[in-house]
């Protein structure tokens, strides 16, 4: 057995009872270079040769927006790729670093929507005891430093009440159900813990880039999204009523200006008693 098969083996023996179905939640045992099935549902999941994709195939049945979502997802790819450091969570960036000391990582760390990338700059600053796991619909990366499985933010395949943090680092205006997302969250996370989100606003009036790169303008907008890689920007206003139909509440908020047009909004949300 290969250094990343036994690495691999290792990542999924800590999540082993966490990790469950999509379509039921009913437990699913991941055995390496084999195709996963649900043994309740009968659900199947394919080996992609260096993880899982976990996305039941019933998901795209809930909304005509997945097939905007999946140009979008398209050129979130070229942006990864083509520029990393200004479209990827990499390197030494204060942003990250604020995010992580908000956060405050202790335990089991669920982060919705990680990248491809092999370690999130804001996985920082965390207990000895901490392991994270990562699901996102774009995840390639073999020699990612902790468990990444391919699955999206409103079906997430684990059980309930499994994490002590579940994370959404500029993630959510990528998603088709920002509301299911969130339910999810709040379902996979134990009752004494807490969901942290990070929401980059940008203000209207803020100036255009002098130029743009060769990649970005031949990427194109479809139909029924606000931009090029979100399906809706969200402002303050936008995240407060998700939460409340999430039935969450804001345990915590605070923001980080980047600039006149710009600024990060961080919070701790909790379930709404």
């Amino acid at each position: 057995m290969t250094e990343v098969a036994v690495d691999l083996h290792r990542l999924v023996e800590e999540f082993a009872d966490a990790i469950a179905c999509a379509v039921c939640r009913e437990r699913l045992v991941l055995a390496r270079s084999q195709e996963a099935v649900c043994g309740h549902c009968k659900e199947s999941y394919r080996w992609l040769g260096h993880t899982w994709d976990l996305m039941p195939l019933s998901c795209r049945e809930s909304s005509e927006l997945w097939t905007v979502w999946d140009q979008l997802q398209m050129n979130g790819l070229v942006s990864y790729r083509e520029d990393p450091e200004h479209n990827l969570a990499v390197g030494e960036r204060p942003d990250c670093r604020d995010f992580s000391d908000f956060c405050g990582f202790d335990g089991r760390v669920l982060d919705v929507g990680c990248g491809p990338q092999p370690w999130p700059a804001y996985f920082r600053g965390h207990t000895a005891r901490t392991r994270f796991v990562g699901v996102d619909p774009l995840i390639e990366n073999p020699s990612a430093r902790y468990l990444q499985l391919r699955a999206v933010a409103e079906y997430l395949p684990f059980r309930s009440g499994v994490f002590d943090h579940v994370v959404f680092a500029t993630s959510l205006d990528h998603f088709v159900d920002p509301v299911r997302a969130l339910g999810e969250a709040r379902r996979t996370c134990r009752a004494d813990g807490q969901i942290n989100l990070w929401v980059g606003e940008k203000r209207a009036g803020a100036p255009p880039r002098s130029e743009s790169p060769g990649w970005y303008r031949r990427l194109e907008r479809p139909p029924g999204s606000d931009d090029l890689f979100h399906i809706k920007r969200l402002d303050v206003d936008d995240v407060e009523r998700l939460v409340q139909e999430a039935g969450l509440h804001t345990r915590d908020h605070e923001v980080r200006r980047v600039d006149d047009f710009r600024m990060n909004h961080f919070f701790r949300l909790a379930p709404r008693e």
